[in-house]
Order: C-alpha cells, then structure tokens, then sequence
C-alpha cells in the first residue's frame, strides 16, 4: 500500500497478520484463531525489528500478547514497516524507520474540529498522511520508532514511562 497523495486519509487499525513470538507460549497465545490464519513471514522488513521490541516491552513489564501486521505500512518516506502490538495493557501500533534514522525532527499537528481529532505531520520523515479519528490519539517518539496509541491515554503514559531514560 502505498501512501495517497489526498487531503484526508482516514485511518482505522484493528486488525492485521499474527507473529507469535518464539520467547514464550503465553505471548503467541493472544493471537486469535482468526488473527493466526496468515503469518507475518521472517522475510517481513520488520520482522526481526518487531520482535526486539516485543521482547524489550516484555523486559519492561508490558506483556507482548501478539504481534500483528500493521496498516501503518506506509506512512512516512524511507518508513521500513510497522507492526500491530496486543498487550494485557492495551493495543498500539508502532512505525519503525531503518536504524540509522530517527522520529525525533518530526512535528505532530493535533487540531480538535466537529468534535473529532484531527492529526498531520510536518518536518522529516516526511508524510502525506491526514488522520481523523474520533478519539485522541498519543504518538512516542523513540529514536527510530514512533508508537502510536488511540484513546488509551494510561497506555501511553505506560510505554513513555517505560522508554524514559
């Protein structure tokens, strides 16, 4: 999927293709029957990335459920992938840069209209993106990631909290 070039892309994520993680039973386990049917390959750009951060959150205390394919694919330029996260906490997706590359220079537009949530983005890496969501949405700068949270502000404040150094 490749990022449009229109005014607004609205964006809903609640679904994708299931990793179990090696680590643990418990952790593939909260992938569903119905999640489990298409397996995110190794051969997935983010695979190995997404698995290191599943186990990190893991070290951190944020148990990792499932690991899933995100919709986020494709978001900003030079974007590796993006992964799907299911926790006891919670769900989030995060947007993995290569390594060399950071979030950090990116600015995040939040304006509140008609009662929605309105979300872009200005600086590097670049994005053509527009959000609309119903709900407010947190995003978490982390070196080459950018964690993105819908409605769960304890969530949020959970992973900053546990990515504070």
């Amino acid at each position: 999927m490749k990022v449009a070039v229109a005014s607004v892309i609205t964006i809903f994520i609640m679904g994708g293709i299931p990793i179990p993680l090696p680590s643990t039973s418990a952790q593939s386990s909260g992938c569903n029957a119905h999640d489990s049917r298409a397996q995110l390959l190794s051969t997935d750009p983010v695979y190995i990335d997404a698995t290191d951060l599943a186990r990190t959150l893991n070290d951190r205390g944020l148990e990792v459920r499932c690991i899933l394919a995100s919709k986020e694919q494709h978001i900003f330029e030079g974007q590796k992938g993006a992964a799907f996260y299911r926790t006891d906490d919670g769900s989030f997706d995060v947007l993995f840069l290569p390594k060399t590359e950071s979030f950090a220079p990116l600015q995040i537009v939040e304006r509140r209209e008609d009662g929605r949530y309105l979300y872009s983005f200005r600086g590097t890496p670049r994005s053509l993106t527009r959000m609309d969501t119903p709900m407010h949405n947190y995003f978490i700068k982390r070196e080459n990631l950018l964690f993105h949270v819908w409605g769960q502000e304890q969530l949020a404040a959970s992973l900053r909290a546990k990515f504070a150094q």
